[in-house]
């Protein structure tokens, strides 16, 4: 077959991943959480009756890591184990070959001449190398297969990381480039950024100097490693993790590898001296500080008075010791007084303070290295700013912060104290563009000295900053807004802080809904935001309770569960596009929806219980009705065990760790649809919405429910008994799943019987109005309000 033809008619489903190391195990678990067919290789045995003893072993890790790097935990069963002398024939029948061995290019170069022979013309293989060239390891093969060869560098853990750098060849064929692109984005739902074949590509060359020149303010003495990461973290534009605990996730080893590789790799990078990492630093990865995988780095996990905690080192002694509080009167002020990070990091990189000293210098040091990279490394400005976003996790990429800081002031200001800015920056200047970013979606080519339009994060990509570039919002207040998606299709946006369904949000749905009856075919519920919804929003029942305004409550919690309902029984297909963390009330929404499109990245539960409500807005309604629906569909089936297993699931307030979970748990149906791609959620939903309305979408009639009466009461409180003697439940948590059981059952009735939905959504509506009643929920709301965790009363 040629490649013309294998590229154009099929599709990537039988991989082959080489080597079970890490990172081979858990990209082999992340194309079984994708669908696809995965063959997992490594090194023969010495064991004669367990050849295959090492890939069976790193792939039975795989259930106990922590995160989990699959769905399933069962689903390990999926990847079939084989070595390198029995099994490497299976390449003869892969679509896809990923190299995923030791970081040896003459062992590279062996497995390569081994592909040779038994590769099918056509097929695909790629490296996962992070540094070593791939130009260099495809040097040896025919030209055919060099067509096919690139670099494909995935990101641990590869589940969970957006970035995965591709890295053609000059041999390698256009089309193989771009499928594989395609293939990555919309069946592993990776963010793809294009490489050059440069040491170590994008990410980790600004990531490791942008580390490696923030390290001497640390064993200098002149900021402690907690201060540098409060500096260098969410309030700058940075990640959570910010600096030296994303080191330590990393690895200091790996770290102190890529810098010392780095350094001869570079002969000519103006800043190369900086990849000689301090003494210090050296030290620490000598004696085992090798970071999260060793138990401590720059940080160390111990026990303290309070439980777990963390102690930071000494940079003179390497002593582990308590952290110390962080505070800077100029970084206060800027938390204090600026809502985004990139106004703080302008507002701070100008204080004439130590905390301004720290940041202009480190910045600096990183906006014009990250230019000077261009075209080394790649040519597009974007694509390094996407590349530090999606693998470092960094709210702003450098061009994006050399933008909030301002372009025109800060080159002045770099100038003047002596330093080299580019040219290509300066002719940007002299063009007359004062930004690399325009919203009008252009961004500047700093190799090509073009204006060009931003790239999708996502070939198909729809998102609704874009719908507001292009002014196609139809209504909108502070809590919520609807926009024009095309092809009749309409979608509400969640504005509220967290995505909690306050009163106002609540009432925006449902005039929301009649503007889509009058405009629209269908409906899409989601957003932008990293999570779906926090649930209902505790903060507003607070000041109702304590005002002792009961009828605002008795209001709140009708409106929201007739609205929550109702989405159901609009005269419209409504589709819910959820992502990230999905909460109680936001669950019922959810779950209310004629379809959901999840990201595969999907933690959601009905998790009232702490804080000591139950779900109300058709939650537990649903969870029964669902669990019944599996009754009817399995011919004599005993219902007991289904109800026991939705009772459960509210009971001990279940989360999923996954969207194949939460069909597992009842939060989606089968007939709901998982994408892998966070980017394409949108208008994977959108497509869905559109279809089901030129479908001759019909609302349904209202479902009759089977109660199980006293014989079902009876074997929920066996097993909430025993919830409690396991001390699962708290003696409050007893009380609420016992509500819950009383909805679940109607446990008054003596035989089972089908009643209206009505019936139970009733029954949900005069149970949590007694949780508000009770004190010991007040207590919980209180305490969750204050410290964000759940009280066990």
């Amino acid at each position: 077959m040629t490649k013309e033809s294998r590229n154009q008619t099929n599709k990537i489903q039988n991989v082959v991943i080489l080597g079970s190391g890490v990172m081979g195990s858990q990209i082999a678990a992340h194309c079984v959480n994708a669908g696809l067919k995965v063959k997992l290789l490594d090194l023969k045995s010495d064991d004669p009756n367990r050849p295959n003893k090492t890939a069976e072993e790193n792939i039975q890790k795989l259930t106990k890591m922590n995160p989990a790097p699959l769905a399933m935990p069962e689903w390990s069963e999926r990847i079939s184990p084989g070595n390198f002398e029995d099994h490497l024939e299976w390449v003869e029948e892969a679509d896809w070959v990923c190299e995923v061995i030791v970081e040896r290019m003459d062992i590279k170069k062996e497995m390569m001449a081994k592909l040779e022979k038994v590769r099918t013309p056509g097929t695909i293989v790629s490296s996962n190398t992070s540094g070593l060239p791939i130009s260099e390891i495809s040097e040896d093969v025919s030209d055919e297969f060099k067509e096919h060869f690139l670099g494909t560098h995935f990101f641990n853990p590869p589940r969970y990381m957006k970035l995965l750098e591709i890295i053609p060849t000059e041999s390698t064929d256009d089309e193989v480039v771009e499928y594989m692109t395609n293939f990555c984005e919309k069946i592993l739902g990776k963010g793809t950024v294009l490489c050059k074949d440069t040491p170590n590509f994008i990410a980790n060359r600004i990531g490791v100097f942008s580390m490696a020149s923030i390290m001497p303010w640390f064993f200098n003495g002149k900021f402690r490693a907690e201060e540098i990461d409060f500096l260098t973290g969410t309030l700058t534009g940075y990640s959570k993790a910010a600096t030296f605990r994303t080191a330590d996730m990393a690895g200091l080893d790996v770290l102190n590898h890529v810098a010392e590789n780095l350094y001869p790799a570079v002969p000519d990078d103006e800043r190369r001296e900086i990849f000689k990492v301090p003494g210090g630093f050296k030290k620490m990865v000598d004696e085992g500080a090798h970071g999260n995988k060793k138990g401590h780095g720059f940080y160390k996990k111990v026990k303290g008075d309070k439980g777990k905690e963390y102690h930071v080192v000494d940079p003179d002694t390497l002593d582990y010791e308590p952290q110390q509080d962080v505070s800077f009167k100029s970084a206060d002020k800027a938390k204090k007084e600026f809502k985004t990070s990139g106004e703080r990091l302008k507002y701070l990189v100008n204080r004439d303070d130590e905390v301004g000293e720290f940041l202009w210098e480190i910045h600096c040091d990183l906006l014009l290295y990250a230019a000077n990279r261009i075209p080394e490394i790649t040519e597009s400005v974007e694509a390094i700013d996407r590349a530090m976003q999606w693998g470092f996790n960094w709210e702003l990429g450098p061009f994006q912060r050399w933008d909030a800081i301002g372009v025109k002031e800060s080159v002045e200001r770099m100038e003047e104290e002596g330093r080299t800015v580019p040219d290509s920056v300066k002719q940007m200047l002299e063009d007359g563009r004062d930004s690399f970013y325009k919203k009008d979606g252009t961004v500047y080519n700093l190799a090509t000295e073009e204006v060009e339009k931003l790239s999708p994060p996502a070939k198909g990509a729809l998102t609704v900053s874009t719908l507001k570039k292009k002014a196609n919002e139809v209504w909108g207040n502070k809590s919520a807004g609807l926009y024009d998606m095309g092809d009749g299709v309409a979608l509400f946006e969640f504005r509220t802080k967290q995505q909690t369904l306050g009163f106002e949000l609540v009432k925006s749905v449902e005039y929301a809904c009649e503007i889509v009856e009058e405009q629209f075919d269908a409906l899409v519920i989601g957003h932008d935001k990293e999570n779906f919804s926090y649930g209902a929003n505790l903060g507003e029942a607070g000041e109702a309770l304590k005002k002792g305004d009961f009828d605002q409550i008795t209001e709140a919690v009708e409106n929201f569960q007739r609205v929550a309902v109702g989405l159901r029984y609009q005269p419209f297909p409504i589709v819910g596009a959820v992502a990230g963390r999905c909460f109680g009330g936001g669950v019922e929404f959810m779950m209310h929806c004629d379809r959901v499109v999840a990201h595969h990245e999907l933690y959601c539960g009905l998790v009232e219980l702490g804080v000591g409500l139950i779900p109300a807005g058709g939650g537990t309604k649903e969870l029964l009705l669902r669990a019944m629906n599996k009754v009817q569909e399995s011919e004599d089936a005993d219902p007991l065990p289904y109800l026991k297993d939705a009772f459960k699931t509210i009971g001990l307030a279940k989360v999923s760790d996954s969207a194949q979970k939460a069909k597992e748990l009842g939060y989606l149906r089968d007939s709901d649809r998982i994408v892998m791609h966070r980017d394409l959620l949108l208008s994977a939903a959108k497509q869905e919405a559109k279809s089901m309305a030129q479908s001759g979408y019909r609302p349904p009639a209202e479902p009759k429910i089977k109660l199980l009466g006293q014989t079902g009461k009876s074997v929920l409180d066996v097993t909430l008994y025993i919830m409690a003697e396991a001390k699962w439940a708290s003696p409050y948590d007893k009380v609420l799943a016992g509500k819950v059981a009383d909805i679940m059952t109607a446990g008054d009735i003596s035989e089972a019987q089908e009643v209206p939905e009505s019936y139970v959504l009733k029954l949900e509506r005069e149970a949590i109005l007694e949780c508000f009643k009770d004190e010991r929920t007040h207590k919980r709301m209180e305490h969750m309000l204050k410290t964000g965790k759940p009280l066990r009363n």
